[in-house]
């Protein structure tokens, strides 16, 4: 039975532990942290008495826990982390994993010298078409890949509350280091490659008094020739007649969104299915208890959430200088 602390009890943390809930004979929370009263007083309303903090140094070194959840503003996530990996705690983290590539270096040398389980809480990765996409391009199935789309697109109200989103120091960035991380794991996880060279157009439409964007088409070249697309907005809901990921391959092509999965080989029809729905953080939480477990590295580590970094921060590179961002 692994004891789970909670840094952080805002708005995603009910998915998360709706995951600790659904595998209760292997996990319990037994320990939450947060700044705000209310946000405590909710979580226990949810998941009964625990211990809670206000300062998650003090239930980092104090509470009873074997791993932490960290749900943070994007600016606190290394620290929280280093001090995390430094007492021995196994981390499960949201995007992004840090704002920075310098926040990375500190994050890699805490996780790896202190030989704790870091896993990136990459949710779509457990989306069911984009598992048996992953599944049917490892085995070969359209041969060499060519290109390869992802998309996250939703309009958000005009006078929706960013909170800490709006300012750059807090967020990192704007709408695609946020809801566009999602298309980027994505698209790193499908290619199976590392990034190459970036460049992106960013615009601002809808949101025109938060400090970042918010939306952003990006292109990136992978190290085995392929290239990826990353299509993401929070200025329009999403495009009809567009899917989560479309693959092009020298055998055919992959496409699909949630539970619905198409393939169609060259000079054959489309053969479209419709997978077991699987709910994706539920799905999250068992990989990251499974991992724990079996002491096995998560399909998102802190690796994977580097590299997806590190072609976001290319893609505002590329912006700022007008330029093709080799990395």
């Amino acid at each position: 039975m692994y004891k789970i602390g909670l840094i952080g009890c805002g708005g995603i943390s009910p998915a998360h532990i709706e995951g600790y809930l659904a595998i209760p004979e292997r996990v319990k929370i037994t320990a939450i942290c947060d700044i705000l009263q209310s946000a405590l007083d909710k979580t226990t309303e949810k998941i009964g008495p625990v211990d809670r903090y206000d300062s998650y140094d003090e239930m980092i070194t104090r509470a009873d826990i074997d791993a932490v959840d960290i749900m943070l503003p994007h600016d606190l996530h290394k620290d929280a982390i280093v001090k995390a990996a430094n007492s021995g705690k196994h981390i499960l983290c949201e995007k992004p994993l840090c704002i920075s590539l310098e926040q990375a270096d500190e994050i890699t040398e805490a996780v790896e010298s202190n030989g704790i389980t870091l896993m990136c809480a990459h949710n779509q990765v457990f989306s069911p078409c984009i598992q048996e996409a992953k599944r049917r391009l490892v085995a070969g199935e359209l041969g060499e890949i060519f290109q390869i789309r992802t998309c996250d697109c939703f309009q958000l109200n005009p006078i929706f509350d960013f909170g800490w989103r709006k300012h750059l120091a807090m967020a990192g960035g704007g709408e695609l280091i946020d809801t566009g991380y999602h298309p980027s794991y994505m698209l790193m996880h499908l290619t199976g490659s590392k990034p190459v060279a970036v460049t992106a157009m960013l615009g601002k439409y809808l949101h025109k008094k938060i400090e970042g964007e918010d939306c952003a088409n990006v292109l990136v070249r992978f190290a085995n020739g392929s290239v990826g697309m990353i299509y993401t907005s929070w200025a329009w809901e999403w495009p009809e007649g567009h899917n989560q990921f479309h693959v092009i391959g020298e055998k055919g092509q992959m496409y699909g969104r949630g539970s619905r999965f198409a393939v169609k080989l060259l000079g054959e029809e489309p053969v479209e299915t419709e997978l077991p729905k699987r709910h994706e953080f539920h799905a999250e939480i068992d990989h990251f208890i499974q991992c724990l477990e079996t002491n096995s590295v998560p399909v998102q580590s802190h690796i994977e959430g580097i590299d997806v970094l590190k072609i976001i921060l290319s893609a505002y590179k590329s912006v700022k200088t007008n330029t093709i961002v080799t990395l």
